[in-house]
């Protein structure tokens, strides 16, 4: 038989066991870095199919490597499981995750005699950190020469593309005292938060066409008649080129500062220490994930303008080759991170999908 022929015979013969693997992440949603009854339902599987597994990498507790074989080239599947708070598996990565674990089992079973290292690697906490950040930084990935993943959604896309992104919390200090009897003694960190959000939307004018800042006020006072001495609010800011996203970041800190003085409050910035890279995706790996995709059968057409978000594949992109395609799962338009793609995201036709992706 031909490689591809021996690798569409062991997802055939692992096919059960795969799906059940898959549902039963869907049915026990984990956020990040909480992911344990999916970390123990892959890697025992794994290690039952004759991989070598480490858990714990990169310090993350929910995090692990599988790999099949020691010499000769080295391929990496990466594979999500963490959920949404209260909305489950609205992003599919009870989907992402089994799909990683397939395609690295039936190509390390394909290997034969031939020398080469096939790892599948857990990233958790996607959807919040971003764990593979932390993964390259501690040099997981430094000697993969190719890495792999893939996204469910309501389009197909073999090249991705994403925006590079950073994470900030902005607080504001003040004084507090009665709202209504001596309000000029105090300073309303409150205010501070406002007249930052008024600052950055006067700032949008001004930004190129692919920036997006995004916020919320995560603190904002405890009582009306109180005049609030803290108040912050958390921004994303993103865009597709990060040399100009720090010109972006640069701007909106300015126009907090602006608005500590405006209002007599001191400013506190705090950076999360996960920023995401903008993906590059290989264009010779995914040409060739379009051609076997659709000799492995898939020929769902559909084409919605999905946007662009950010990913922590971005980074792994960075240090090795890699694609992570976007591969439609219906012919709908169901917007992700809701529970109608969570609900969409356990169904047979879609468990097909993705063992065929794998």
């Amino acid at each position: 038989m031909g490689d591809s022929a021996i690798i569409e015979q062991q997802i055939e013969q692992e096919k059960d066991k795969l799906v059940e693997m898959a549902r039963a992440i869907h049915k026990n949603p984990e956020v990040g870095g909480q992911e344990f009854f999916a970390l123990d339902l892959i890697t025992k599987y794994l290690a039952n199919q004759g991989f070598k597994v480490w858990r714990g990498i990169g310090g993350l507790k929910t995090a692990f490597m599988a790999s099949f074989g020691e010499e000769g080239f080295h391929i990496g599947f990466c594979s999500e499981y963490d959920a949404l708070p209260e909305i489950g598996h609205g992003c599919g990565h009870n989907l992402v995750g089994i799909a990683g674990v397939a395609a690295g089992v039936a190509l390390a079973k394909s290997l034969g005699d031939m020398p080469g290292r096939v790892s599948i690697i857990g990233t958790p906490n996607e959807e919040d950190e971003g764990a593979k950040v932390e993964l390259v930084r501690t040099g997981v990935f430094d000697d993969v020469d190719a890495a792999m993943m893939f996204h469910p959604g309501c389009s197909t896309c073999f090249y991705v593309e994403s925006l590079a992104c950073r994470d900030y919390n902005l607080t504001f200090h003040g004084r507090s005292v009665h709202a209504s009897t001596e309000p000029w003694e105090g300073r309303n960190a409150l205010e501070g938060v406002i007249q930052t959000f008024n600052g950055i939307n006067a700032l949008r004018q001004h930004l190129k066409d692919d920036v997006r800042i995004h916020g919320v006020i995560s603190e904002g006072g405890l009582a009306p008649n109180v005049i609030p001495n803290r108040a912050a609010a958390d921004f994303i800011i993103r865009a597709r080129d990060s040399s100009y996203l720090n010109e972006v970041v640069e701007k909106v800190v300015a126009c907090a500062r602006g608005a500590a003085t405006a209002t007599g409050t001191t400013l506190e910035v705090t950076e999360s220490g996960y920023p995401y890279d903008a993906m590059v995706s290989n264009r010779v790996m995914a040409d060739l994930f379009q051609e076997s995709l659709k000799e492995s059968g898939y020929n769902l057409e559909s084409s919605y303008d999905e946007g662009l978000g950010s990913m922590d594949m971005g980074k792994v992109s960075r240090v090795t080759p890699s694609i992570q395609p976007l591969v439609a799962i219906t012919e709908q338009w169901v917007p992700g991170h809701t529970h109608e793609f969570s609900a969409l995201c356990d169904t047979d036709e879609v468990y097909e999908i993705m063992l065929t992706v794998g």
